[in-house]
């Protein structure tokens, strides 16, 4: 009976198997990162576009962060705002005045032009008319002039003659001199409309410039006043962290995105006492707070990485709160779950950032035989590591 216990206890050392376990904690995170939200300046929150839950796309708005300044005065951008839309007022309404004076102008060089065709055309008839009796009287004074010679008339009806026929001459050039004059004015009015368009639009271009000046002016204000936050990315809002009329200071955290499509994987942080056999490709026992694994059990994973170096508790993330209290530096673990779920009553569910992870990572597997040894290993280990003459 001793022997055959015997044999069954030697049996379970040599047969059996140990695996020596770490335990650690972490949180569920995207394997792209957690995008945070920041405040770009102080200021108050004028408006929210986000809903916690709501898919986002990349310049998405998601907060308007107004930014006031005041002075003795009060506001300082609201009372450069009032001015500015003051004086684009006054400039919109000289606009619509320019707009019917040149109308009106346009149409009173039409009328002139008109007028002054209509008075050449007055004069040209009373030019033919000049031309005409001229033509008449010219005989006629040199009628009378053989008629006085032969004493069949009096001087007095030739001088008559003459006289009138000298006036209708001088008429004639004065007409002539008119038209050339009102010819002259009708060049002018012609030239004039021809380049009305293009004076009024040259008018109109300047007013409007100042406009656009204006509100140019206005929307580098409204950029100084109020600035848009906008989405960087695609991805699910996870929480919503202020709300309009909040105030916030320049950094502070507004918002948390998810990446879409982005894969979880779990961050553990390890004291470097428990670093020792942590490498690439260990196993990994996760529990997940929200699923007492008394209850839905234990999820195998795999280590994809181990930083290099320790980190600071400020370094550490605002997730291992708990962790960081102690104030230790601690190596950060990534381990890929080997399903992106856990199944609870039947159906999957999916894990979500910010799950607090307990877990077991399975560093060395060795026969029971091998632990009951292990203290004299480390003795030996001692015992040479201080001999004399002995190098590292």
């Amino acid at each position: 009976m001793g022997v055959f216990a015997m044999a069954v206890i030697v049996g379970v050392l040599t047969l059996c198997d140990y695996t020596r376990r770490v335990r650690v904690s972490g949180v569920v995170t995207p394997s792209t990162g957690v995008t945070h939200i920041f405040a770009p300046q102080p200021g108050r929150v004028i408006s929210e576009a986000v809903v916690e839950g709501a898919f986002v796309r990349r310049g998405d708005e998601l907060y308007t962060v107004g930014i006031d300044y005041k002075t003795g005065l009060g506001i300082t951008e609201e009372i450069v705002k009032a001015q500015l839309l003051a004086r684009k007022a006054e400039l919109e309404a000289a606009i619509s005045q320019r707009a019917i004076l040149d109308e009106v102008d346009k149409k009173g060089l039409f009328a002139q032009g008109i007028s002054t065709q209509n008075e050449i055309e007055r004069v040209d008839a009373q030019i033919n008319q000049a031309e005409e009796y001229i033509a008449f009287l010219g005989p006629q004074v040199e009628k009378y002039r053989n008629l006085v010679g032969q004493g069949i008339t009096t001087q007095r009806e030739f001088e008559y003659r003459q006289q009138t026929y000298i006036q209708t001459r001088q008429e004639l050039e004065s007409l002539k001199r008119q038209r050339v004059q009102l010819v002259g004015h009708l060049s002018e009015n012609r030239t004039r409309i021809a380049g009305f368009d293009a004076n009024a639009a040259l008018l109109m271009g300047e007013l409007r410039q100042r406009i656009a000046s204006i509100e140019e002016q206005l929307a580098q204000g409204e950029a100084r006043h109020a600035i848009v936050v906008t989405s960087p990315r695609d991805g699910t809002v996870a929480a919503v962290l202020a709300r309009s009329g909040q105030m916030v200071a320049a950094g502070t955290e507004l918002a948390t995105i998810l990446p879409a499509n982005g894969q979880m994987e779990v961050h553990l942080l390890a004291e470097s006492s428990a670093i020792g056999f942590v490498q690439k490709g260990v196993g990994v026992l996760l529990r997940y707070a929200a699923f007492p694994y008394q209850k839905f059990g234990q999820y195998p994973g795999t280590v994809t990485e181990v930083s290099r170096v320790t980190l600071a508790p400020n370094e550490q993330g605002a997730t291992f709160t708990g962790q960081r209290a102690q104030n230790v530096p601690r190596y950060r673990i990534t381990v890929q779950p080997d399903k992106p779920f856990v199944r609870a009553y039947g159906k999957p569910e999916p894990l979500r950032a910010g799950m607090t992870v307990e877990a077991d990572l399975l560093l060395d597997t060795r026969p029971l035989y091998q632990w009951l040894f292990e203290p004299l290993y480390s003795l030996r280990g001692k015992i040479v590591g201080s001999a004399p003459g002995f190098q590292s």
